[in-house]
């Protein structure tokens, strides 16, 4: 029997129910740190693809697969800066892949694929064991710092934006509060090389003074400091 020209019901429901969870968790993220908000919302939009496969199931559940494992994958590296909100996103893309029994990514793509998708990521998280060059190191997001705040600490409008003023003064490049799993967080953006030998120390001490800082952090897109 020939492959369906549509997606069944039941499989494209366990598709969207993914999507509109990868929704949910970008929107979370921005709200909590829109300095992080283009990695939320890029998931975000990447996890959409199988909504233009409607028409071509095998791809469909091919598309659930590998962004499902993907989003697995995504969800461990970036657990400190909150990717691991789309865990649940990733459940059901894969749930959606295997739902069919007629409409399955086959065996060879189905143990093909995820090896694939975690080799790439394997080349992101641990650089080291892999051969890297200036460009790539180039190519990294920013650094930036992460401050707690005392639970009793909350900035007006103008507070915050007077603390913005003064941190640029200092090589910030964007100030953001938002609030984590353990509190309201304040993080500071910052190029990636200052003009001046110890701008970063300045930088930091500064944030370091801002009413209600107890903990400022040094972090890079793979981890920050303790």
């Amino acid at each position: 029997m020939g492959e369906s020209r549509r997606v069944a019901g039941g499989q494209w429901a366990w598709g969207v129910a993914g999507i509109v969870a990868a929704g949910i968790a970008a929107a979370l993220g921005i709200a909590m740190s829109q300095l992080l908000g283009g990695f939320f919302f890029t998931t975000a939009l990447v996890t959409a693809a199988p909504l233009l496969m409607r028409g071509a199931p095998k791809a469909f559940a091919r598309t659930c697969l590998l962004i499902g494992t993907g989003l697995i994958a995504w969800s461990v590296i970036g657990v400190l800066i909150g990717m691991f909100f789309f865990l649940p996103a990733a459940v059901l893309l894969l749930a959606a892949a295997f739902v069919d029994p007629g409409n399955r990514p086959g065996l060879r793509f189905a143990v093909a694929s995820p090896l694939a998708v975690l080799g790439a990521f394997a080349l992101i998280a641990f650089p080291s064991f892999f051969p890297s060059d200036h460009e790539s190191e180039a190519n990294e997001p920013p650094p930036y710092f992460s401050a707690k705040l005392d639970g009793d600490s909350r900035y007006t409008r103008q507070e915050l934006s007077e603390h913005k003023e003064r941190l640029r003064q200092f090589g910030a490049t964007d100030v953001e509060v938002g609030q984590f799993a353990e509190g309201f967080r304040i993080e500071v953006g910052m190029p990636k090389t200052f003009p001046e030998e110890g701008g970063r120390e300045a930088l930091k001490e500064e944030i370091s003074r801002l009413p209600g800082v107890s903990e400022v952090r040094f972090c890079t897109f793979h981890t920050c400091d303790d």
